[in-house]
Parts: C-alpha cells; sequence; structure tokens
C-alpha cells in the first residue's frame, strides 16, 4: 500500500540495463581492483548481477539469501541462505536498493573487506555502498520490473512487453 507522502519510482527493464551499464562504468573506473565473483543479495539484486557480470565481465557468481521484510513491512534482516565460503573475500555484493542499509549491515558483518554495489540507494544507507547508480529521498519507493508480479507470476504487461514484434 502506498501512502499519500510516498513518491513511486517506476523502473523499466531498460531502465534497469541503462542503469547497470553506468554501474559497470563506475565500477571499472573507481575501483582499484578487478573484481572476479559476484554475491549476488537475492532477491532483488539477481537480475543486477547478472548484467553486471557481462559488462565486467565476471564468471564467477553465488547468491546470500536474506529476508528484510514481508507483507507487513520491514523487519531486521534474516539470512535464509549462507553464501559460498569462496565468496567471504574479494567479492562484489550487488543488490537492487539500499534503503535501511540493515541487509548490508549484516552482510559487512559476515564479509572480509566488502564492495557493494547497488542500483538505488536512499540517504540512510549512502555510506555503506561503493557504488550505485542513483540516489533517491528516504520517502521514495523504487519499483523494480521484478516487484511487479500478481500471484506469484510475471504480469502479461510486463511478460510480453516487446516480444510482440517479433512475432
Amino acid at each position: 500500500m502506498v501512502s499519500r507522502s510516498e513518491t513511486i519510482i517506476d523502473v523499466s527493464w531498460d531502465e534497469v540495463q541503462g542503469l547497470c551499464q553506468s554501474l559497470a562504468n563506475k565500477i571499472s573506473e573507481e575501483s582499484h581492483r578487478d573484481f572476479d565473483k559476484i554475491l549476488a543479495i537475492s532477491r532483488g539484486g539477481l537480475f543486477p548481477a547478472g548484467l553486471l557480470a557481462r559488462a565486467l565481465n565476471i564468471r564467477m557468481l553465488d547468491t546470500v539469501c536474506i529476508a528484510s521484510y514481508d507483507e507487513n513491512g520491514h523487519h531486521d534482516p534474516v539470512l535464509l541462505k549462507e553464501f559460498h565460503p569462496d565468496f567471504l573475500e574479494g567479492a562484489l555484493i550487488v543488490d537492487d536498493l539500499a534503503n535501511t542499509g540493515a541487509t548490508l549491515r549484516l552482510l559487512k558483518s559476515r564479509l572480509l573487506n566488502p564492495h557493494f554495489a547497488t542500483l538505488f540507494i536512499k540517504p540512510q544507507s549512502k555510506e555503506l555502498v561503493d557504488w550505485y547508480a542513483k540516489e533517491t529521498l528516504p520517502h521514495c519507493r523504487v519499483r523494480f520490473p521484478w516487484d511487479d508480479m500478481t500471484h506469484g507470476t510475471i504480469s502479461p504487461k510486463v511478460m510480453y512487453q516487446g516480444i510482440q514484434d517479433t512475432f
């Protein structure tokens, strides 16, 4: 449910791809190291991690599954699936949004010298993120294409966007 004071930012698949390319460029230009593995924070970080892996020519990927919200709102992050020990150090950690920073703080306590990249950040999590594509205000809600779900399936509007012209 959206409150009256909440602003929604709808992000398209094309915008996600552009944001990921912009983020990959920043990482390439500003990082003092070449990353050889990506740790995706599930679920929001899965798509950006795949796009960044392609753009940065990284073939080693793993996921860490953390729940920090449910139908009742935000709660303390809960680790649902651990990452492989090979990703303990030297991985680029990717998520779609750094909101409160709680998920990143949890990972920061479990990883050695982590480097975080997100598509969007909110001001309260800015100090935790090494690279981001866009900053948004605290009251904004970012809605990604993978958030547009109806009863566990991607809505027809999203699923068939751009496909009609290929048949």
